[in-house]
């Protein structure tokens, strides 16, 4: 704006200028008609120089600061790190590569994988394995619980030196969301069969030790009196078994409602405490700041009162037995830490104890740690046991993720 109107008054200037100098020169001031002479012909002489300046500048041709082939390079590469799923390139030379950012993450490199995971090196060796759909578990350079993904493999043929191109596609959730509902299938199935059976069987053998037991007692009266009562206990109890299987494949959806994370431990503790009284301590840890999860009461604290019963039990025999409930901020979700200095489990057998059917102890049903992670699982989250943490004395941690 003000260079308009600077070329404004330049221009008035020169007006004025050719309209003064003649009449100011016939009355006689000679000097005063060259010195307006001088200033107009001062500033055409400015707006002439303005104008040619301005014709430079537009067609002067600005040297671009990126080549070509380096702004594609740098749009390659910005689409590349946008992109979700961790991508990866091998070389002529067998060096595998991380080509966006999601696979610098995972691996934990700016470019190449110095030490590629086995499980990875062993699918793209293996040709006799489709190209799409493998699928193989890694764990993050971060360290966590390894993960399934579904490894895509395409050949470069080697052009710019690439011989495939991979994509990890993260499927851990899918695969248990999979696993839960076959197992949930499986389970329905069993219960119903067994139940059409056992029901009967239960009630006859209640009818049974009811109506001897008002007999007149006879030589072998005792003995089959003994008989039908285990009969009776044994068939009630293998009722009630079957029953918390079934209702563990009748699991219904999560009614997700915001719930304060904090009060849920709580009432937890209390639940935990009117149980075990003072025979377990159970140490309750809570974030700083308050936290609010979407997220099922009922279920969750199913989920956790199951998970602490388990370290109850797990830690009675030490001296002292000590239990932990704490929650925990990660990455924007919550966590919750059951820990215990029980003896710990055999790390052949962590992912056996989620398993149904699978209890090691003295009259377990394998049915509370399945529950849990089924619960987790309904919540679009997870439940894992991490290894021992040093120096703390808890020999057992599950980590719940909602």
């Amino acid at each position: 704006m003000s260079a308009v109107f600077s070329v404004a008054v330049r221009l008035a200037g020169i007006a004025a200028a050719s309209l003064l100098v003649a009449p100011v020169w016939q009355k006689g001031f000679y000097a005063t008609a060259l010195l307006i002479a001088c200033g107009g012909l001062g500033c055409a002489a400015s707006v002439i120089a303005t104008h040619r300046e301005l014709a430079r500048r537009a067609l002067r041709l600005e040297p671009s600061v990126v080549s070509p082939t380096d702004r594609e390079k740098l749009r390659n590469r910005a689409l590349l790190d946008h992109a979700p799923v961790p991508l990866l390139f091998r070389s002529v030379d067998g060096s595998v590569h991380a080509a966006n950012r999601a696979a610098r993450r995972l691996f934990g490199t700016e470019d190449r994988l110095i030490t590629p995971p086995p499980a990875l090196l062993e699918a793209l060796n293996d040709r006799r394995l489709p190209s799409e759909g493998r699928m193989i578990r890694l764990a993050a350079s971060s360290g966590g619980t390894p993960r399934v993904y579904a490894l895509s493999a395409r050949h470069g043929a080697g052009v710019g030196g690439i011989v495939d191109y991979l994509a990890l596609t993260d499927v851990e959730a899918g695969f248990n969301a999979a696993e839960a509902q076959a197992l949930r299938d499986l389970l329905q199935i069993l219960s119903h069969e067994i139940m059409n059976s056992l029901t009967p069987i239960v009630s006859l053998s209640v009818t049974a030790d009811e109506l001897f037991a008002e007999l007149n007692p006879g030589p072998a009266h005792a003995l089959v009196q003994e008989a039908l009562t285990t009969i009776r206990r044994r068939a009630e109890g293998l009722d009630r078994f079957v029953r918390g299987y079934r209702d563990l494949a009748r699991l219904p959806a999560p009614e997700l409602k915001p719930i304060e994370l904090g009060a849920l431990l709580r009432e937890t503790q209390r639940v935990f405490e009117a149980r075990w009284g003072g025979s377990i301590t159970l140490e309750l840890c809570l974030p700083a700041v308050r936290v609010v999860v979407r997220a099922d009461k009922g279920q969750v604290e199913q989920a956790l009162l199951n998970l602490l019963n388990n370290a109850a039990e797990a830690c009675q025999t030490q001296a002292p037995p000590r239990v932990q409930l704490a929650a925990e901020l990660e990455e924007g979700s919550a966590t919750i830490l059951v820990r215990d200095n029980g003896t710990g489990v055999d790390p052949a057998l962590r992912e056996q104890i989620f398993h149904p059917f699978v209890s090691f102890k003295e009259n377990g049903n394998g049915v509370g740690l399945s529950l849990a992670r089924q619960i987790a699982l309904g919540h679009g989250g997870s439940l894992e046991l991490e290894s021992p943490e040093a120096g703390t004395g808890w020999q057992t941690v599950f980590r719940l993720r909602l």
